[in-house]
């Protein structure tokens, strides 16, 4: 058969064309690996490479499929030759199936009797019929049987008694389809034990000098056990032993898919470890990954025994429990925080964590995905809540996910049809007794879900990776409005925009700002960009906090006012006081609600105002509602205020009217 560089046939013999039962013509141009046994075809494959750079190649034996369908053993010699349409590969064969049985028949038996005997595997030879007629004694080493009691005997005889049906079929279609076929199965040892073997199984029943099926069983226990490892390491987290997040999956749609009838009676515990991060801090990860395992056993011991407990990642852990009642949630909960809150001496050191568990029953999702969202949410609402900060649940993943959907279309198109607005609400100067400015404040009129206010889509914003994009239209929108505002004669001296946490880290803020400044002939003095205290306390705990301060004094430079938000509700005013480029304090309306009857939030405020004069920051007090608030303000020095007192957020035609109502107009 002769062949070019690249295998494709290009001519061969009669002898050929009889030998595998083909018609040249239809072969010219395939490569006949086809023909080749498949566990000799990198044999030939190899040949043919070597063949390629020398005139004659090493002689190969090979198993080839010949025209009646069975394998024959062929030497196979290349030789190489350069014709005028390139290198051609002349490949000789010769059958060498039958010599090789008369050597086989008047060679040396005792010798190979005893390779036989030896090997590492079990050889048999069984008949048509599944009985065995000889056997090594491999399988008295093996399997401590003797060998005299399994001649005669049928092969399914010593399978486990639950896979003999399937071997008696498998050995069926062997007979019936001559080759070569693998089972795995699991012979009884003895003593009783069953041990997994792969069988290789060859049909060499028309073979005159064979007559039978040839099987060698292998002891597979090693790699067996290897496989359940790799199997454990795939599904488990290597660190605690727990269940890994895929298998962690796996188990709650499995378990989702049986409790269709009755959800509600399975209940998912996100667990999160705080102060965790404390402790690699001060102890090294080691000492760490010391306390997972610990916090790893301790849930193994406070859950029940068919509970399932799985490591979500880093110091994150969830607890499935089938079959409980949601009324037992809480009961759950708190056994889970306590046994996690309990100290742990490690290396003569007593360390201690907390745990934040948020809880969510079956009907929560219908798939595992979601549901697992819907605890993380909880558990986070339970974080905030440990640290005093009353967050409300966030709506289901379901909702959050149409609603970021929405916003994403309501951003590309127009604000008139998708329902993004901005209402205003007017700020007041106190010594001079009237108003100074405004604050624009977003809502959406959500085609069904009525006016929202940001509390229902901010989050959703940031979470989606939209709160750049909205705060940019926000600031667009508010200063077109301003633009107008000045064309109609309406002054306005201050027009106050919040910016979103992920704004201040944003490379294009800064020329974002002057851009729209330029566009719509605003003075940069004019608008005051304020942004919440725990927004900055997001870019200190995520170490971009120096970003969003270099923002800050760039927006400054350029003539933009600045505020502080909600200020006091966050863990480092005074550090934002003292380093930040900030014109001036809000005061969270917290301490105002309170400062006409409680003298401690009386005491915060005017000492707000004292700190602002003395760093030479303006201050506005927020929610003002009462008369007696804002007399207590006006005593204290605040500089201006905003409440319902003064007027309530609303759409630009009312507010209009309100700001001439409070003689805004120029």
């Amino acid at each position: 058969m002769v062949v070019d560089e690249q295998m494709r046939l290009v001519e061969a013999n009669a002898a050929a064309a009889r030998f595998f039962g083909v018609e040249v013509e239809d072969w010219i141009g395939r490569v006949p690996l086809e023909l080749i046994h498949r566990e000799d075809v990198a044999l030939v494959l190899s040949s043919f490479e070597e063949v390629q750079k020398k005139e004659t190649g090493t002689p190969v034996e090979l198993r080839v499929r010949v025209s009646d369908g069975s394998w024959r053993l062929v030497e196979l010699i290349g030789a190489s030759t350069r014709t005028d349409s390139g290198l051609l590969i002349v490949n000789t064969m010769r059958d060498l199936t039958q010599r090789r049985r008369w050597e086989i028949a008047a060679g040396q038996p005792e010798r190979f009797r005893t390779l036989v005997e030896n090997a590492a595997t079990i050889l048999m030879l069984v008949d048509a019929e599944g009985r065995v007629h000889s056997v090594s004694s491999a399988i008295t080493r093996q399997l401590g049987i003797d060998q005299t009691l399994v001649v005669g005997s049928r092969l399914t005889d010593w399978v486990v008694p639950h896979e003999r049906n399937i071997v008696a079929e498998e050995l069926r279609l062997i007979v019936e389809e001559p080759g070569i076929a693998v089972l795995e199965l699991e012979l009884n040892h003895r003593d009783g034990r069953p041990i997994p073997y792969q069988l290789s199984v060859v049909n060499l029943l028309d073979d005159p000098v064979v007559d039978g099926l040839v099987i060698s069983a292998h002891d597979i226990s090693a790699r067996r056990e290897l496989e359940h490892r790799l199997e454990h390491l795939a599904s488990h987290d290597p660190l605690t032993g727990l269940a890994n997040r895929t298998r962690l999956l796996e188990h709650l749609q499995a378990t989702l898919g049986r409790l269709d009838l009755d959800p509600a009676r399975l209940m998912v515990f996100f667990v999160d470890l705080d102060r965790f991060k404390a402790v690699n801090d001060l102890y090294g990860h080691e000492v760490g990954d010391r306390m997972l395992m610990n916090v790893a056993r301790r849930l193994g011991h406070a859950v029940r025994p068919g509970d399932f407990v799985a490591r979500f990642g880093g110091d994150e852990f969830v607890v499935v429990c089938d079959d409980l009642d949601p009324d037992a949630a809480s009961v759950v909960t708190a056994r889970l925080e306590t046994t996690l809150g309990d100290p742990v001496k490690l290396d003569g050191v007593t360390l201690q964590v907390f745990a934040s568990v948020g809880a969510v029953d079956g009907t929560a999702s219908a798939t595992a995905e979601t549901l697992l969202a819907e605890a993380d949410a909880a558990m986070y609402v339970a974080k905030a809540r440990r640290r005093g900060e009353d967050r409300p649940r966030p709506l289901p993943v379901a909702e959050r996910r149409e609603l970021a959907e929405a916003l994403r279309a309501a951003l590309d198109d127009d604000s008139a049809v998708t329902g993004l607005c901005l209402h205003y609400q007017p700020t007041v100067d106190l010594p001079a007794a009237r108003p100074c400015g405004a604050e624009a404040l977003v809502r959406w009129n959500h085609p069904t879900l009525g006016l929202l206010p940001p509390a229902r889509f901010l989050s959703v914003a940031e979470d989606a990776g939209l709160a750049s994009c909205l705060g940019a239209w926000v600031l667009g929108d508010a200063l077109r409005t301003l633009h107008e505002w000045d064309e109609a004669g309406i002054t306005v001296a201050l027009l106050a925009v919040n910016l979103a946490p992920a704004q201040l880290v944003d490379p294009e803020l800064p020329d974002l700002v002057t851009e729209l400044l330029e566009k719509y002939a605003i003075d940069p003095g004019r608008l005051c960009l304020e942004m919440t205290e725990s927004a900055m306390l997001e870019r200190q705990e995520a170490g971009t906090v120096s970003i969003a301060a270099s923002r800050l004094r760039t927006l400054k430079a350029r003539g933009v006012a600045l505020a502080i938000d909600d200020f006091g509700t966050g863990y480092s005013s005074l550090a934002h006081v003292r380093d930040l480029p900030f014109d001036m304090l809000k005061i969270d309306r917290s301490f105002i609600d309170g400062i006409d009857d409680d003298p401690a939030a009386a005491d915060i405020c005017a000492a707000v105002v004292a700190l602002a004069h003395a760093t030479g920051k303006r201050v506005v007090a927020e929610g003002v509602a009462r008369p007696q608030q804002h007399e207590r303000i006006v005593a204290f020095g605040a500089d201006a205020a905003q409440g319902f007192l003064y007027g309530r957020p609303a759409p630009v035609g009312e507010i209009e009217a309100s700001l001439v109502a409070l003689s805004l107009l120029a």
